[in-house]
């Protein structure tokens, strides 16, 4: 069946629903729900981090339609998120428990902190949060256990299921 490329531009500017168009579903999916995941974290947590994904997630699934199209692929490949959601789920799990954390903090405990304290810099806090999170993210990197190319060769074949030397 032909696609139109005009069709799938006009289609992608929602992410995902270009790829709907190309029948690529469980992307287009993908695409669709983290857009509007986003929006909806910009809402709960005012944290402009969202904002800015925004746009990365849109030209993303734009121009990745577009790759999909040029390349005429009539079955859909792997699909991004899936391996990559297991493979890193324990960040998976500490960055959802971070949105948590700042989704009760921006919605209930700033409030109360500026009824009680009218000087409080919401701007000031924010910056030492975000200092904080990249020492320790800085010193997780630094000091943390580093794999060597045979450990990391090890841990690819116990994710991937294959053998290095096998071909499927």
């Amino acid at each position: 069946m032909n696609k139109s490329k005009f069709l799938t531009v006009i289609f992608s500017f929602l992410p995902g629903v270009g790829h709907f168009y190309l029948g690529w579903m469980e992307r287009g999916l993908q695409f669709l729900i983290t857009f509007f995941l986003c929006i909806y974290l910009l809402d709960l947590t005012g944290l402009s981090l969202f904002g800015l994904l925004l746009p990365i997630i849109w030209f993303y699934s734009l121009f990745d339609a577009l790759q999909i199209y040029d390349h005429k692929s009539e079955t859909p490949a792997n699909v991004i998120l899936r391996g990559w959601f297991f493979e890193k789920q324990r960040w998976v799990g500490f960055g959802l428990i971070a949105v948590g954390l700042l989704a009760v903090f921006y919605r209930v405990a700033v409030p109360w902190i500026y009824y009680y304290f009218p000087n409080f810099s919401l701007r000031d806090f924010s910056t030492i949060l975000v200092a904080v999170l990249f020492v320790v993210g800085g010193i997780r990197l630094a000091f943390g256990k580093e794999l060597t190319p045979d450990e990391q060769a090890e841990k690819k074949v116990v994710l991937t299921g294959q053998e290095s030397g096998e071909e499927h």
